[in-house]
């Protein structure tokens, strides 16, 4: 079928890029990595006012290096970003990074989510213990493949939204472009937003009209959708209230988006200001003070005598890589559960009902 999406649903329908994952669930955290045979281009854009990231600075148009050789997704706040450390250390023991002279130098960028509610972690305050993200992004990496499990696992596993559970999610989408060629799109995310991912109280969700066979529980779009987005009281009653601003003062999406067509660094940016909108259409608000709202992009092509693109075929994949966006939050909050003390998870929600 054409378009469609992938395989597997996943960022890994792109060839070159493997996921991993490892999360403790006892102090309610985890690890994301995504890398692959070869470094990555790279572009980044990040639109929410509370970012905690590493390595962005490096991906800016305007300077020299803008390639990844793996990116990291992590709970734990600026504690997680440890993680990054870890995994750079890793691929230094495998060979691969940027070479200079005779130095090796992984080039790691990666994002956090603060997570530092969800259950006890003790480790946070305890000075000279090993960073449980360390040990985890470890793990993550370790395991990395093309297979990999959505909901509270990995940089998901203490992700929360306003009112429901969050977590690790991903779709894709394939089509042939102008040129004639067949590229795919894939999107992986971490959604822990400060905003609403429902439409009201649910069990719709905000961009449900993406949804593509079931992939987030075939509720499909609200039959009185016009009636309910007119409306729509898609802020919970919660936000705004001074008692509460504490539970949602640093929340988050972070994110890649990937392709295999030729990209420029440039159009690679424009891809990842684009896969923005896909934020924004499933979760209500978005870009907030309080999020860290930040998206990776990156192309595993490497054919420099094909990065020529036309315009509509940049404004296919940016509108692809934006819906791949919103469908992998709503995919995050679907597959989710409950872990510790967090909210409940969408199914034990409304399937209970």
């Amino acid at each position: 079928m054409d378009p469609a999406p992938g395989n597997k649903n996943l960022i890994t329908d792109i060839p070159g890029i493997q996921v991993g994952h490892a999360e403790d669930n006892t102090i309610g955290t985890g690890v994301t990595v995504i890398t692959g045979d070869n470094p990555f281009s790279t572009a980044v854009d990040v639109r929410g006012g509370g970012p905690g990231t590493r390595e962005t600075d490096m991906l800016s148009l305007e300077n020299s290096i803008g390639r990844a050789d793996a990116i990291v997704l992590s709970g734990g706040s600026a504690f997680g970003l440890d993680a990054c450390s870890e995994v750079q250390d890793l691929l230094r023991q495998d060979n691969k990074g940027y070479k200079v002279g005779k130095a090796i130098v992984p080039l790691v960028p990666g994002a956090v989510i603060f997570d530092l509610n969800i259950n006890d972690k003790p480790y946070v305050n305890t000075i000279g213990e090993y960073s449980p993200w360390r040990i985890l992004a470890n793990k993550a990496y370790k395991s990395a493949n093309t297979d990999f499990i959505l909901g509270s696992f990995g940089a998901g596993c203490g992700a929360t939204t306003a009112t429901l559970k969050g977590g690790q999610g991903s779709s894709s989408w394939s089509q042939t472009f102008s040129n004639g060629e067949k590229y795919t799109v894939g999107a992986i995310v971490i959604n822990n937003a400060v905003g609403n991912p429902l439409l009201n109280e649910g069990p719709h969700f905000l961009s449900a009209h993406l949804e593509f066979d079931n992939e987030f529980g075939g509720y499909g779009a609200s039959n009185d959708l016009y009636d309910n987005i007119l409306r729509a009281k898609r802020l919970p009653q919660s936000i705004g209230k001074t008692e509460i601003s504490n539970d949602i003062s640093s929340n988050t999406v972070i994110g890649v988006v990937a392709t295999d067509a030729p990209l420029t660094r440039t159009n690679l940016k424009r891809l990842a200001i684009m896969a923005h909108d896909g934020i924004a259409r499933s979760l209500s608000p978005a870009h907030t003070p309080m999020d860290g709202d930040t998206i990776f992009s990156i192309t595993t092509s490497h054919d420099i005598k094909k990065q020529v693109l036309d315009n509509v075929d940049i404004l296919a994949l940016g509108s692809r890589a934006s819906d791949c966006i919103a469908r992998a939050c709503n995919r995050a909050i679907y597959e989710a559960e409950a872990v510790g003390n967090s909210k409940p998870g969408w199914k034990n929600f409304f399937q209970s009902k």
